[in-house]
């Protein structure tokens, strides 16, 4: 594919081509073709350049220039550049265009009634009236209607509302002379919704397939609304039209139209009804009911309308991804065929959109409006290849472009150099031009005029003179405070004039005087860092020397290790030692005077009298202590009581202990042993002796003397008791419990946080 390049006058800058002959080599074009945007096309590609080729690119391929190209299908296109983006690192320059009919939409056309009905032609050639557009090929030469339109739009929505109307399909078709654009055309085209006679097999042109099911706009019976209708008797109070009241009958049974102007399909209520069960298999009722509006200005058109609508949605939406591996290019609406044998899916589907590559040789297809189909793949498959054995193939256009001298192709050739002709002939027989120019017959077009005549000579001028420029500098506007003309250093004003005269004027009025050294501005931005210094002198290690004294001027207990002194004193130089002398150091005092003693503070409150502690034992044969109860002989009793007060005197009372078991009840007698050796006498308890001792400690036994009397302990001290007991054997055995004689208590605080005393 060539794509030829040109300015806004049509004029031929260079040609690109996407098999990397030409000159400009084109990468990654694409066409873009849409249902939704009929009758434009777009177009984008990529233009490779070398550095030398840089300027020109830009040149050729900029902003508002064409673009101008044949499709394989034999549609010429001029192409209007919208956007570029050029890479001068990656060496490409990309554009994005789109088809020149799109320039009708600069264009505005206000509201319209027509006063009687108008063929197509007539509707879109006052449309585009002084736009350069003809009518071309039309397939609608006699179909009229008389059409409305309220509101202003641009040129192409109005067009394209007019095709709408007339079930019409418009494209922008352009006619050339060699390179030269002759026409702009708009052609009227019947809709080709035809069967393209191609399918895609999954596995083989498929890698996937996708489904999609949902509910949301579906609808079992529908409420429709057409236009208000115009008044016959001046009023302007008017209801839109509705069904109620029409009378019709569906030939086929599956739509009925209530007295209510609800149309029903009574076969997707029964399969979607909420009232379905198994008790209610056929219900009738429970419809998903919809309101809806439409353009329709008579009953009639509006029962159409409502019936084409609850086709459409009286079951759930189901859409398709197909992933197709690669695809032949199919025209819009074109219907193709999906075969997925594992899942025994058939579909049909139109073509929406197509992108097609020249450069990548790709094309892709964009489906819907999928349909089911129940003709098996096989059956189909075997059907379409009767078909497609006695259709032709698609005929591939290829231009070719040559130079001549004159319009009869003398001295042709395929450079330009020297040549005032050029031709270009699209071929369905070879992609290599022919050298023969009677296949360029009719195409010659000029390129280059005859040299223009000499033009008439013009008057002589008049003799040369040479041009002076003077300077002068001042101190003021006016050129006379300061006035030189032999340098400007220190001065505010310049002064200029031209004359004839090579001497520079003396006389400050001969200048026209400016300000050129004004007052200084604001501190700039910092500036680059400057050019490296010289080296600097060898560096030298500085060292902080400290020492303490008890004087300020250092000679009082000077150290210069012991920091318990009132002053510090300091230096520095370049010797690592601490000198010794004070008088090198900088005393300054650290540590002051202490200060006075501040006031007594308030004393506390009294804290409790101590009171002295005392351990009591006793013994006894029961766990409650009244059998055989005894203060001072344990003899032969089995249990042993204990408890703690402030009173010295043993109780006598059993219940004021707590009784421990020491001795178990008697176990059965043993075997005889047998003699043993004579044992030592058995040991008893001779005397319990009891004594005092006041101490600091509470956990250090005391070393003084203990006293049979309980002495007087003062507070913040502890009272010790030791028990002694001494057996028989003279053995001895010594317990100790202490008592605490508590200080005062520090002062409280009352409800407001106040210090009582």
């Amino acid at each position: 594919m060539e794509y030829y390049f040109a300015d806004r006058k049509s004029n031929i800058l260079g040609v690109g081509s996407t098999d990397g002959k030409g000159e400009w080599r084109i990468d990654n074009d694409i066409e873009t073709q849409s249902v939704d945007n009929r009758p434009a096309v777009g177009l984008s590609l990529d233009i490779k350049f070398t550095t030398d080729q840089e300027q020109a690119v830009n040149e050729m391929a900029k902003a508002t220039n064409f673009i101008l190209y044949q499709d394989e299908e034999g549609n010429g296109h001029q192409m209007v550049i919208e956007s570029v983006d050029h890479d001068s690192l990656g060496h490409i320059h990309s554009i994005v265009a789109s088809d020149a009919g799109n320039d009708l939409i600069n264009e505005t056309v206000g509201a319209f009634k027509a006063d009687k009905p108008y063929t197509i032609a007539d509707y879109i050639t006052r449309f585009t009236n002084d736009s350069g557009w003809e009518i071309g090929i039309n397939e609608f030469p006699d179909n009229v209607r008389t059409l409305e339109w309220t509101s202003e739009e641009s040129s192409l929505a109005r067009i394209i509302a007019v095709a709408k109307d007339f079930d019409a399909v418009l494209s922008f078709g352009f006619e050339f002379v060699g390179t030269n654009l002759v026409k702009h055309v708009i052609n009227i085209r019947h809709e080709t919704a035809g069967d393209s006679l191609i399918s895609f097999e999954m596995n083989k042109d498929i890698n996937n397939i996708v489904t999609h099911l949902d509910t949301y706009d579906m609808e079992t019976s529908i409420k429709a609304y057409g236009a208000v209708p115009e008044s016959t008797d001046g009023s302007t109070n008017q209801d839109p039209i509705n069904l109620i009241g029409y009378k019709w009958t569906d030939p086929t049974g599956q739509f009925v139209l209530d007295q209510y102007g609800f149309l029903h399909d009574i076969i997707a209520v029964q399969k979607y009804s909420r009232l379905l069960s198994n008790s209610n298999p056929n219900p009738t009722q429970s419809d998903w009911n919809r309101v809806k509006t439409f353009d329709s200005k008579s009953q009639a058109a509006l029962l159409q309308a409502a019936l084409a609508d609850l086709k459409k949605y009286n079951h759930p939406n189901e859409t398709y991804d197909i992933d197709l591996v690669n695809s032949p290019y199919v025209p819009l609406n074109q219907t193709v065929h999906i075969a997925d044998e594992n899942q025994q899916l058939f579909l049909s589907a139109k073509v929406l959109s197509i992108q097609r590559s020249r450069a990548n040789h790709s094309v892709q297809l964009t489906l819907g409006e999928f349909a089911h189909e129940t003709v098996s793949f096989d059956e189909r498959l075997s059907e379409l290849a009767n078909q497609m054995s006695n259709i032709s193939k698609t005929v591939q256009y290829y231009p070719w472009l040559r130079y001549a001298d004159d319009d009869k192709g003398t001295n042709m050739s395929a450079f330009p150099t020297g040549k005032k002709y050029m031709a270009i002939v699209w071929s369905n027989k070879s992609s290599v031009p022919s050298d023969n120019p009677a296949d360029y017959a009719g195409h010659w077009a000029l390129i280059q005029g005859k040299d223009g005549a000499d033009g008439v000579p013009g008057e002589k001028g008049a003799d040369g003179r040479t041009s002076y420029f003077h300077t002068a500098w001042a101190n003021d506007v006016s050129g006379q405070s300061g006035f030189t003309v032999s340098g400007g250093d220190g001065k505010k004003y310049i002064g200029t004039y031209s004359d004839f005269t090579k001497a520079d004027s003396t006389h400050p009025a001969d200048y026209n005087w400016a300000l050129f050294k004004g007052a200084d501005g604001d501190v700039g931005p910092k500036g680059d860092q400057g050019l490296p210094g010289k080296p600097g002198a060898d560096g030298r290690t500085a060292y902080a020397h400290f020492a303490y004294a008890n004087s300020q001027d250092g000679h009082a207990d000077f150290s210069t290790t012991d920091p318990n002194r009132k002053y510090i004193g300091f230096y520095s130089d370049f010797t690592s030692g601490d000198s010794t002398n004070p008088r090198d150091y900088n005393w300054s005092l650290i540590k002051g005077a202490d200060g006075a003693d501040g006031k007594e503070g308030v004393p506390g409150k009294p804290g409790k009298d101590g009171k002295t502690s005392y351990f009591h034992i006793a013994y006894a044969d029961s766990s409650d202590g009244r059998a055989n109860f005894s203060l001072d002989t344990p003899g032969s009793r089995k249990y042993i009581g204990s408890y703690t007060d402030f009173t010295q005197s043993d109780s006598n009372n059993p219940a004021l202990y707590s009784w421990q078991l020491v001795q178990g009840p008697q176990g059965p007698q043993g075997d005889s042993g047998a003699d043993g050796l004579p044992g030592k006498d058995g040991v008893g308890l001779a005397t319990t002796t009891v004594t005092y001792q006041a101490s600091t400690s509470g956990t250090a036994v005391p070393s003084g003397t203990w006293s049979t009397s309980v002495p007087s302990v003062s507070k913040g001290q502890y009272l010790w008791t030791r028990t002694v007991w001494m057996y028989t054997d003279k053995s001895s055995e010594v317990g100790y419990s202490v008592a605490y004689v508590a200080k005062d208590g520090n002062s409280g605080l009352d409800c407001n946080n106040k210090v009582t005393t």
